[in-house]
């Protein structure tokens, strides 16, 4: 046995030789390689600046506008969905996460954690009445993403979590005490991928722009002049006639006086190589890269080229992202929670968000007057669509059909006389209310 080993060990390659250090210091990058943050939340979370924060602000603003459906889901049809009551404790729930996070704060911050870290974990406590403990959700606490750690399982998928709060030590919960939110991960099927990892390296190229700009002024202004002779020149002629040139030109009260050279001094303007000014130009092009990534469209972001155009440009961005940015993430979050949260209080109750297009909310209202006017629908299942509470009179509950298919007599008494169209009385309700 151990003439066989000796043989594979003689056989073996040797390892290859490490390099100098010197001759390893000139290929070996000064610091951490671009992007080496895209698998350490902890830092996908500090990169919250700068462009990222205006891009993730904005989705996570317009998200956290937006309030969630409830209803049960009975049938295909529209009149099969049942809104919940606001006494319903999902609807509790959901309004009060818990004594210290209004519902605002509560998407908001889920929104922010998804696209820094492509993550959001959310600690749903247990009810508990005395020492029991109930089977529905009494609060809700949003786990920040660096402290947990999904633990896998061949059979169940996920066996727990393990979260890590800094300076105590790691607790374990179980997969129904946590709901997990996160953005589809091709390499990963336990964690999400956001759009900042994706972009790390844009990410950190703007960083290094920003701060060698920064370094810059610090460092001073570049020379605004060049002073060149044929004749060598000592360092202590050098030093005097930097000292004379400071002393006099330096503040902005000295900088047109006029410069009087002997010696056979030449002056000419410092001027920017091409080089030099696209190296100024990437800080706009990484700017595009980063709102292209998480798709956010500049006006959203208060960068408007045409201002005489502000309100047509403000309109389409909008509807840009609202339609291409924020409903799919929406879409994406509902489906989540009526998966891991919603089937907790029966297995037909839905966690939706409406379409928050700003041009869907006119076309529905025309939708409402077109099947009102033919009879399609009637004002009280309008009404319900739109979560509001229907008219008590049963005349409601009947459809309103055009003069050719309605016959005469009794059913002209007995239709409601509606001197209104249901935008109207919509806007009459919304005031009342």
């Amino acid at each position: 046995m151990r003439a066989l080993s000796s043989i594979l060990k003689a056989l073996r390659p040797a390892p290859p030789k490490p390099a100098p250090p010197r001759v390893a210091g000139l290929f070996a990058p000064p610091g951490p390689a671009a992007g080496w943050w895209q698998d350490d939340p902890a830092e996908q979370l500090r990169n919250y600046r700068s462009w990222v924060y205006a891009a993730v602000n904005a989705i996570a603003q317009e998200a956290a506008r937006h309030r969630p459906v409830l209803y049960t889901n009975t049938g295909p049809a529209e009149p099969d969905q049942r809104p919940l009551p606001h006494t319903h404790p999902l609807a509790r729930l959901l309004d009060r996460p818990n004594p210290w996070l209004t519902p605002w704060e509560l998407w908001y911050l889920t929104v922010v954690y998804l696209e820094l870290t492509g993550n959001c974990f959310w600690y749903v406590a247990p009810q508990t009445v005395g020492d029991t403990r109930l089977g529905t959700p009494g609060e809700i606490w949003v786990i920040p993403t660096p402290w947990v750690r999904v633990v896998p399982d061949p059979k169940e998928y996920v066996k727990a979590y393990r979260v890590t709060a800094p300076g105590a030590g790691a607790e374990t919960f179980g997969p129904d005490e946590v709901v997990h939110l996160k953005y589809p991960n091709p390499l990963d099927p336990h964690y999400g991928l956001s759009p900042l990892q994706a972009n790390a390296l844009t990410v950190d190229a703007h960083t290094e722009l920003m701060r060698s700009r920064c370094l810059t002024f610090q460092a001073g202004p570049r020379p605004g002049v060049v002073l060149q002779t044929d004749q060598t020149l000592t360092d202590q002629t050098v030093t005097r006639l930097e000292e004379k040139l400071r002393a006099k030109f330096a503040g902005r009260d000295n900088w047109h006086r006029p410069m009087v050279l002997e010696q056979g001094l030449k002056a000419s303007p410092w001027t920017l190589t091409p080089a030099e000014m696209d190296f100024l130009d990437s800080a706009r092009m990484t700017r595009e890269e980063i709102l292209a990534v998480f798709r956010v469209p500049p006006p959203i972001t208060g960068i408007v080229d045409h201002v005489g155009l502000g309100a047509n440009i403000w309109l389409g961005a909008r509807v840009m992202f609202c339609e291409g940015t924020i409903q799919p993430k929406l879409d994406l979050v509902g489906q989540c929670l009526t998966r891991d949260l919603g089937r907790r209080y029966g297995p037909d109750t839905v966690i939706a968000f409406p379409d928050c297009s700003p041009r869907n909310q006119d076309q529905r209202r025309q939708d409402d007057e077109l099947d009102a006017r033919l009879g399609l629908r009637t004002f009280n299942e309008i009404r319900k669509s739109r979560g509001l509470t229907p008219y008590p009179d049963p005349r409601f509950d009947a459809p309103i059909l055009p003069d050719e298919l309605r016959g005469r007599g009794t059913e002209e008494k007995t239709r409601p006389q509606m001197t209104q169209t249901p935008a109207q009385i919509d806007a009459d309700e919304d005031r009342a209310g």
